[in-house]
């Protein structure tokens, strides 16, 4: 079954890995206490909507004050609608149905529910973050590490309860018009329901420093003396420094002599 939902979605289980990605990248959900927390966040929700529900029923089924007997009299008088027409039966059909639809989509939900914690996944290396999550409409995000700019651990009171956090990262990137404010100089990949968002944050910060360290001894490494064929080639800027340089040096001897 579950096989069968994933092809109508069109969605692998789990993501295909970044470019490049070398044997150190790890794969892993978040926490399954994050699918507690969600399936708590997700009643009250369910809960509230009943409540509309019944208060919906309540208010557009047939009161004591409605005339129902003269009502069902004038709709038999229609050619087309049975002698036996009841209103009230009609009334209590269309509340079952509301009734059976609002568990039957509360049910689908509970499950789309597992199934968008399971197809959410993270992906760690050494130059690579990934993130890919959603159902119907899949979001993927990847980042370098060597652009993460900023990281935060964020911890809710119900998340706290569950001993989960979240991480978020910042990478340098441009931004667009139609970005948040917050998001205008900087990508956030979020790291959801993490038992260990600080341990992945100091992992992150580890990789990053060295990074930074490997960037600043490549820029002080030597580059080299020219060969005296690039150094001679018409045209370049160190053949034309050592011209004028001999211009200068002919025109001092000359200055001398006399």
């Amino acid at each position: 079954m579950r096989e069968r939902v994933l092809r109508f979605l069109r969605i692998t289980e789990k993501p295909a890995p970044p470019p490049g990605a070398g044997d150190d990248l790890e794969t892993f959900r978040p926490s399954r206490k994050y699918l507690y927390y969600t399936a708590v966040m997700f009643l009250p929700k369910q809960f509230i909507a009943f409540l509309g529900l019944m208060a919906s029923l309540r208010f557009f089924g047939p009161d004591e004050d409605v005339p129902v007997e003269e009502i069902t009299a004038a709709l038999q008088k229609v050619p087309w609608i049975p002698n036996d027409f009841d209103i009230v039966a009609l009334f209590a059909f269309f509340e079952d149905l509301a009734i059976g639809a609002f568990f039957a989509q509360a049910l689908i939900s509970a499950i789309f529910l597992k199934l968008a914690w399971e197809l959410h996944w993270y992906m760690v290396g050494d130059e690579f973050l990934r993130i890919r999550q959603g159902i119907w409409w899949v979001h993927e995000q990847t980042m370098t590490v060597a652009r993460i700019q900023n990281m935060e651990v964020r911890r809710g009171p119900i998340q706290k309860f569950f001993g989960i956090a979240d991480l978020e990262v910042h990478t340098a990137g441009g931004g667009s018009a139609g970005d948040d404010a917050g998001d205008k100089e900087f990508h956030i990949a979020r790291f959801r329901g993490l038992e260990d968002a600080s341990g992945l944050r100091d992992q992150l910060r580890e990789r990053l420093i060295r990074h930074r360290k490997g960037g600043l001894t490549a820029t002080k490494e030597p580059l080299g003396e020219p060969s005296d064929a690039q150094a001679d080639e018409p045209g370049s800027k160190l053949a034309a420094a050592r011209a004028l340089r001999d211009e200068a040096r002919a025109l001092r001897e000359a200055l001398g002599q006399t």
